[in-house]
């Protein structure tokens, strides 16, 4: 990825859906050392362990 991220997404939820989509979390599609890679991954983990999405409110 060349760009920012557009600051206007919710990565946390873009990865939360990942899984039930298909998508390895390999496939993360941000470079390591974003912020959004982060969050990204956040959401991915959390829905691998079966949290709501409205869990990572408790986490922040």
């Amino acid at each position: 990825m060349t760009e920012p991220p557009d600051d206007n997404l919710d990565h946390y939820a873009l990865g939360f859906y990942a899984p039930g989509k298909g998508i390895g979390r390999e496939a993360c599609p941000y470079a390591e050392g974003m912020q959004a890679r982060d969050l990204w991954l956040a959401g991915y983990d959390a829905a691998v362990r079966g949290e709501g999405l409205e869990d990572r409110s408790e986490r922040e």
